[in-house]
């Protein structure tokens, strides 16, 4: 597959700038138009504030594409037809010329060949809730890709309706080391404390990054999942009726569907009026600022300038 960069990426990667890889899937399927596009601008605004390069990654017309641009941005937040790219598309993508948003764990794996060392996400896949949908175990790719790439990931803990103990063991079975960011508590996106603790807590982005090399010394092929706890006004008090609710609703559809998750995650936004969309957008800030600090704590030039 061909591999592009933006002349800011590229030149960003040349010089050991800071650069922070993203993915895209939220543009081209979870959120409705035109935010996903305000969004997205947004967060690189946000990024480049900081003196650090925003890698969103993409593939457009069977090419991967690491940095988009702004027309490559409204390219794929108007694509009426997009791709939702998991790992296993990308032959495919690629032979058909097709065009699409990145899942987590396809931009992981591009960000990785292509060197970049941190992404942001809001919330991590990982292990469904199989006893309320059909008899199917589902597992994200999410949690192959970190067990088989390097790199620093920070997120506002699981996505709903994922089994959250189920998901924590499977971290701990593939090698994942799962940090805390000033909590000793699993967060779980809406919710700042599942129940469930972290392995290990850390203070500072520079710690991070101290733990990042350790690994990278020890030959380790993990990544560092950084959970970055919700504040308390973020949360959703009701966050397990809404969620009983969702389930509840997808619970009629047929087995083994594999439109589950998204079907779900719908129906979860509806039940939740809309404030889901405003709680993504401020959790995602949240990380892409710290998984930022992360990316100049590792970077040979901590600072970009243009």
């Amino acid at each position: 597959m061909t591999i592009r960069y933006s002349p800011l990426v590229r030149d960003a990667l040349d010089h050991g700038y800071p650069v922070l890889g993203l993915q895209t899937s939220h543009i081209t399927h979870s959120m409705p138009r035109p935010l996903n596009l305000e969004t997205a601008k947004a967060i690189h605004e946000q990024i480049l504030a900081v003196d650090v390069v925003p890698a969103s990654i993409a593939v457009i017309d069977g090419d991967a594409v690491i940095g988009l641009t702004d027309e490559e941005l409204e390219r794929i937040a108007n694509e009426p037809n997009p791709v939702q790219v998991s790992i296993s598309d990308l032959p495919i993508v690629e032979t058909r010329k097709l065009t699409g948003g990145t899942n987590l764990a396809t931009a992981v794996h591009l960000a990785h060949r292509a060197g970049i060392q941190v992404c942001a996400t809001t919330g991590l896949g990982g292990v469904h809730r199989a006893s309320k949908i059909g008899n199917l175990i589902q597992e994200s790719s999410d949690l192959t890709a970190l067990a088989a790439h390097p790199l620093v990931l920070v997120t506002s803990g699981v996505r709903p309706m994922l089994d959250v103990p189920a998901t924590l063991e499977r971290l701990e079975t593939l090698g994942i080391s799962v940090l805390g960011y000033r909590t000793s508590q699993f967060p779980g996106m809406y919710l700042a404390d599942t129940g469930y603790g972290v392995d290990y807590q850390v203070e500072t982005a520079a710690e991070i990054a101290e733990i990042a090399r350790a690994r990278d010394d020890l030959g380790l092929s993990q990544s560092l999942v950084i959970a970055n706890p919700t504040p308390p006004d973020l949360e959703l008090l009701d966050f397990q009726e809404r969620v009983s609710e969702a389930i509840d609703i997808v619970e009629h559809l047929p087995q083994g569907n594999p439109e589950d998750t998204q079907v779900l995650l719908a129906v979860f936004e509806d039940t939740t009026h809309g404030q889901a969309h405003r709680l993504n957008i401020e959790l995602y800030q949240r990380n892409v600022a710290l998984a930022a600090q992360i990316a100049k704590e590792l970077a040979t030039t901590p600072h970009y300038t243009d």
